[in-house]
C-alpha cells in the first residue's frame, strides 16, 4: 500500500482562511514530519472542496512543495468544470507550477459517471511509476500504451462519452449551463442572507451555498435537514464546518430551473418555521411544568 490512510496526513483548515489550506501550515507540517524522520513526498491541494467549495492557494502551496521536493497535485473534481468559463479561471491560478491536475466532467459537464480527466506535467515520471513489462506484455511496438499511465492493465473507453458531450453541446452551451447554475446559487445565497433566521456559513462559490439556522444548535440544524429530506421533494446533505452542522445546497442538474431553486428555498423555510415553532412550544411547556413544580 503506497497511499493508504495510515500514510496520509490531513491538515486542518478554519473559517479564518475560508476553509482553504494555509501554505504556512503546510510548510510547518512538512518540517515537522522531516524532524520525525519521515519523508513527505506528495501534497494534494484542492480547488473546490466538497464541504464548502474552498480554494487552496495553489501558487503558494506549489512553491512550498518545490522547496521541499514534493509532488504537487491539485484536486478540482467539481470546480474544475468551471474552468471553461473565463470569469472563473482565476480560481485556478498557479496550475502551471503543479505536477498534476484532475477534475471530473461527470460532476458538472453533463457527462455520465465515471469520467475523470487528469493532466501531468511530466508524463515520463508517471509512466516510470506505473509501467509493467512482464514477458507476456512485451510487444515490438514502441507506441503509446495507456496501461503504463494507470494502475489497472485494462482500460475502458471513458473518453468517448466526453467527446460526444463536447460535440453535441459545444463549449458555449456548456459555459451557459455553468453560468446558469452559478446565477441560481447566487440568488439562493441572497435569499438566505435576507432571512434573519439563517446565516451563510461559507462564501458562496460556483453552484454551492452553505447555510444554517442562525444561533441554533447542531442538533436543530441536523433535524432541519432530516425534515426537508423526509418530504421526498429535495435532498440536503449536511457537513461540519468548524464544528458547526451546516446545510449544503448545490445547483448542478442540467434540468434545474429558477422555479426549482425557489421551491426548494420555500420548502426549507417552511420546515424551519415548523421546527422552530415546535421547539418554542416545547420550551414553553417545559417552563410551565417547572413553574408548577416550583
Amino acid at each position: 500500500m503506497v497511499l493508504g490512510l495510515a500514510h496520509i496526513r490531513a491538515l486542518p483548515t478554519s473559517a479564518a482562511s475560508d476553509w482553504a489550506l494555509r501554505h504556512e501550515d503546510l510548510e510547518a507540517a512538512i518540517s515537522e514530519d522531516k524532524a520525525k524522520g519521515l519523508i513527505p513526498f506528495f501534497a494534494c491541494a484542492s480547488v473546490g472542496t466538497t464541504s464548502s467549495c474552498a480554494v487552496d492557494p495553489v501558487p503558494e502551496i506549489a512553491k512550498v512543495c518545490a522547496r521541499h521536493g514534493l509532488w504537487t497535485h491539485v484536486d478540482a473534481a467539481y470546480a474544475g468544470c468551471a474552468a471553461i468559463c473565463p470569469e472563473h479561471r482565476s480560481l485556478f491560478a498557479g496550475l502551471e507550477a503543479v505536477d498534476s491536475f484532475q477534475f471530473n466532467p461527470h460532476k458538472w459537464l453533463v457527462t455520465t459517471f465515471d469520467c475523470c480527466a487528469m493532466w501531468v506535467a511530466d508524463a515520463g515520471a508517471l509512466k516510470e511509476a506505473l509501467s509493467l513489462t512482464p514477458i507476456y506484455l512485451r510487444t515490438p511496438a514502441n507506441g503509446l500504451d495507456y496501461k503504463d499511465w494507470q494502475v489497472p492493465l485494462g482500460r475502458r473507453f471513458r473518453a468517448l462519452k466526453l467527446w460526444m458531450v463536447l460535440r453535441m453541446y459545444g463549449a458555449e452551451k456548456l459555459r451557459a449551463l455553468i453560468r446558469h447554475h452559478c446565477a441560481m446559487a447566487a440568488w439562493l445565497a441572497d435569499q438566505v442572507r435576507a432571512d434573519p433566521r439563517f446565516e451563510v456559513v461559507a462564501p458562496p462559490r460556483l453552484g454551492l451555498v452553505c447555510f444554517r439556522l442562525r444561533d441554533a444548535t447542531n442538533a436543530t440544524n441536523a433535524q432541519l435537514a432530516a425534515a426537508v429530506n423526509a418530504t421526498g421533494k429535495m435532498f440536503l446533505v449536511a457537513t461540519e464546518l468548524d464544528g458547526r452542522t451546516t446545510l449544503r445546497l448545490v445547483v448542478g442538474s442540467p434540468q434545474t430551473q429558477p422555479r426549482h431553486v425557489s421551491a426548494a428555498w420555500d420548502l426549507i423555510r417552511e420546515q424551519a418555521a415548523a421546527l422552530l415553532q415546535q421547539e418554542l412550544t416545547g420550551a414553553a411547556t417545559a417552563a410551565t411544568v417547572a413553574a408548577r413544580a416550583g
